[in-house]
């Protein structure tokens, strides 16, 4: 089937494709109703430009990059806060199905931190598994961009969710110092 043809049975594909825009979408907004109503406006607005579509590329493609620009433009004009972390056995749980609950939390909240096209790239990439070039496509922007936008953001995460160090106790404070201190304090 061509890839014009893809988009004439529009039906199979919204079917064949939901689950991962809806990844996307919830990826970026983190929250379920919303990232239902991104999914369902960008599948309107697919489906309104469906004729519009060029064949350059998948037509998934073209879809996630109307799911992301739809979520980030949802969050503009929403103000969106994560009440919930993300669902482990939902539709945000990494394709390894590796991570453990607290891993799984501290990733979610490290995703909560980074800007809507940070994590709509994140989510691309590492939810999708898609490769630069698509991701690319999708965000409107280079590959070298995108591996830019990955590799500050995964040095975010890694910031947002490394452990605190654990340090040395603190050396005990002479008798003298404490008298001295509780005097004035």
């Amino acid at each position: 089937m061509s890839l014009q043809g893809q988009l004439a049975d529009f039906g199979a594909f919204y079917e064949r494709t939901y689950p991962d825009a809806f990844r996307v979408a919830y990826g970026i907004v983190a929250d379920r109703a919303l990232a239902d109503d991104v999914t369902q406006d960008a599948y309107t607005a697919a489906y309104r430009e469906r004729a519009r579509y060029r064949g350059d590329g998948p037509p998934e493609a073209w879809l996630y990059r109307i799911v992301v620009n739809t979520a980030i433009a949802a969050l503009r004009h929403q103000r969106v806060r994560w009440i919930v972390p993300l669902d482990p056995d939902g539709p945000d749980r990494p394709a390894d199905g590796g991570a453990s609950m607290i891993d799984h939390a501290a990733v979610t909240e490290g995703l909560q931190r980074l800007d809507p096209r940070s994590r709509g790239a994140v989510v691309l990439r590492y939810y999708l598994d898609l490769d630069y070039a698509a991701i690319a496509t999708i965000l409107g922007i280079s590959s070298t961009n995108v591996g830019a936008i990955l590799s500050r953001s995964l040095d975010r995460l890694r910031g947002y969710i490394a452990p605190t160090p654990i340090t040395a106790a603190a050396p005990p404070v002479p008798a003298a110092l404490a008298k001295e201190g509780g005097r004035h304090g």
